[in-house]
């Protein structure tokens, strides 16, 4: 039975035991399959969860784009990588079909599931500030071809800025939603809330909530954009999912009512402690490399002829199971297009505060050693590759 909070109206805030046993189930669930693919055995997963469509062979570790699988004259194999990546000149869907061809792509996902599409609608900044509608409409006619048909897609903007439905309408996001039959929700009061767990997010200030669509989804898709941010050095997989935090909790004294360093880095890794997405795709074709999340913000070093965000043109994609990894491969592709007084520079992509944040959470790969990316239509994957290995 469902608990409401004491409000007369408006959204309520969840407590249901029944419901907090079917979010660890699907969460569980998710976590199986994304540790499958980081110990390479993703094809015994996917077989004995019933999945079709995706046929695999062990990891192979630092896979490079020169790679010749035949070259001992046997058939080419299919082998799924962690990380894939892909490029492609002139045609981003391209790219993006490249960069799933070489992980599990959509295999995970069945007729029938339900679907969150992680969008990221931090303002009404045009894409690539906000993940482009092109991206929304070809991973949402992916699912539909595989017969989804309960496809949701919502965000909430930054906590002072309370017109979000405008944000989504304005940043081309409400439109695409429109294209693949669903409708994108602003997470403010129009939907129910789920309280996290006492204990589990030890470094924020009283309750946190999250969006009751998004975590009662059988899988979650993280439609992220490659950006620089002018506080946390990037926002990407990782630190988009403070998000759906309810605005309220966001801008509450001791939480994100100042992006304060030393624990806001913990605070990300805490929130997504609590959920797992089945896929992570990570739009690179375009890429903000100086500034950010919004046009307006002006990163910390910039030369006085900086008048706004700096757009890079990587063209390329990257799709991975695991958040760290595809985060990683994100710092990586801004390490090389990014202007020198960016603080993406500052460290290693594994040294990073945000990413030892989220390995000390478990939140994917611990180490270079385990990183695992291949993109045979990627020009500058060596160079990719060196960033996160060298």
């Amino acid at each position: 039975m469902f608990v409401k909070s004491s409000r007369k109206s408006g959204p309520r805030t969840i407590v249901s035991k029944s419901l907090a046993d079917e979010c660890a189930a699907k969460e569980l669930t998710r976590r199986q399959m994304v540790q499958a693919v980081m110990l390479g055995t993703v094809g015994a997963w996917l077989g004995a969860a019933g999945l079709a469509g995706c046929t695999t062979k062990t990891v192979v570790k630092n896979a490079g784009a020169g790679e010749d699988p035949a070259a001992d004259g046997g058939a080419p194999e299919t082998t799924k990588h962690l990380v894939g990546m892909g490029y492609h000149e002139t045609d981003r869907d391209a790219a993006l079909e490249a960069a799933l061809a070489e992980t599990v792509g959509l295999g995970m996902i069945k007729p029938g599931d339900s679907v969150y599409l992680r969008v990221n609608s931090n303002s009404g900044d045009v894409y690539p500030y906000s993940t482009a509608p092109e991206t929304i409409i070809a991973i949402g006619g992916m699912l539909r071809d595989l017969g989804v048909t309960d496809i949701r897609v919502g965000d909430r903007s930054f906590w002072g800025d309370p017109n979000t439905t405008g944000n989504l309408t304005k940043n081309g996001i409400a439109g695409a939603a429109k294209k693949i039959g669903t409708s994108a929700l602003a997470y403010d009061d129009n939907v129910d809330w789920i309280t996290l767990p006492k204990g589990s997010t030890p470094n924020w200030v009283d309750t946190v909530r999250l969006p009751e669509p998004v975590m009662t989804a059988d899988h979650q898709i993280i439609l992220s954009c490659v950006k620089t941010h002018f506080i946390s050095q990037f926002t990407m997989a990782l630190k988009i999912g403070l998000g759906l935090v309810h605005a309220e909790d966001r801008m509450r004294e001791g939480n994100l009512k100042t992006h304060d360093t030393r624990i806001l880095y913990k605070q990300i890794a805490q929130i997504n402690q609590a959920f797992t997405p089945s896929l992570v795709v990570m739009d690179g074709y375009s890429a903000i490399i100086s500034g950010g999340p919004t046009k307006s913000d002006r990163p910390s070093g910039a030369p006085s002829s900086f008048t706004g965000g700096v757009v890079g043109e990587p063209k390329v994609f990257i799709v991975s199971t695991d958040r760290v990894a595809a985060d990683v491969a994100g710092v990586a592709v801004l390490q090389t297009l990014s202007p020198d007084y960016e603080a993406i520079h500052d460290t290693k992509p594994f040294a990073n505060p945000q990413i030892k944040a989220a390995v000390a959470a478990d939140l994917g790969i611990a180490s270079a050693s385990a990183f695992d990316l291949s993109g045979p239509t990627v020009p500058e994957l060596e160079q990719y590759l060196a960033k996160v290995t060298g």
